[in-house]
């Protein structure tokens, strides 16, 4: 059965989330198919029935999840037969203290990528981006972005667990990759997409290791326009 995933874009195509792409991941990681409907910001609680305010929204083995870990967790309860994405319970403890580290990587990453997230989205989007997220920082979007040599360094220096972690092993987790390692892989992924910044530059840690995942899952990486 082919899963379907609504996927957060920009104006021109490019698929945005980095939740998404975690998804996405754990879809090719597991062997599902999927397809996807790029979803702009002001339509997600439009779509697949309503009621739901973040991407990804998944159909999958008829019913609708509308988050990355509860898909992940779907995956691993219906997919026992396909390589494992916690490696076990304490797997699963352990991913949502990588979930943690990430969304607080996310806050530290977007800010020098703000204002060029919602240059990439269309008019309408824009409003809707504006007024969201000015009230999240509390400050304009031009303010948000200013800086960016003291933004992406603080951005960077949130990295050292990550750096420190990939000193000993080839993934997050361990000699196989899991779902923690594609919770993190999903901001790095959302970097490159936006283009703003390129926090794999110059990382001789995380880069090899987001190397590692493309020679595993380059077709779904590369797939930047669904």
């Amino acid at each position: 059965m082919t899963a379907h995933l609504y996927d957060l874009t920009l104006a021109d195509g490019r698929r945005l989330s980095p939740y998404c792409w975690a998804a996405k991941l754990a879809l090719a990681h597991k062997g599902v198919a999927f397809e996807t409907t790029a979803t702009r910001f002001v339509d997600i609680g439009k779509v697949a029935g309503g009621g739901f305010k973040t991407v990804p929204i998944v159909e999958i083995d008829g019913t609708t999840i509308g988050d990355s870990f509860e898909l992940a967790l779907h995956l691993e309860r219906t997919r026992v037969d396909s390589p494992t994405l916690f490696a076990g319970e304490g797997g699963v403890a352990l991913t949502r203290a990588a979930a943690a580290q990430g969304a607080y990587l996310l806050g530290k990453m977007s800010r020098p990528m703000a204002l060029a997230i919602h240059d990439g989205l269309d008019a309408e989007t824009q409003v809707y981006f504006r007024s969201s997220r000015e009230r999240m920082f509390k400050a304009p979007l031009e303010e948000v972005s200013a800086q960016p040599e003291v933004t992406i360094a603080a951005a960077r220096e949130a990295m050292t667990p990550l750096r420190i972690l990939l000193r000993s092993q080839p993934f997050i987790g361990g000699d196989e990759p899991l779902f923690a390692d594609f919770l993190i892989a999903g901001l790095f992924q959302w970097a490159r997409v936006v283009g703003a910044v390129d926090y794999l530059a110059g990382e001789d840690r995380i880069g090899p290791w987001f190397g590692r995942l493309e020679e595993r899952y380059g077709a779904t990486l590369g797939a930047t326009a669904g």
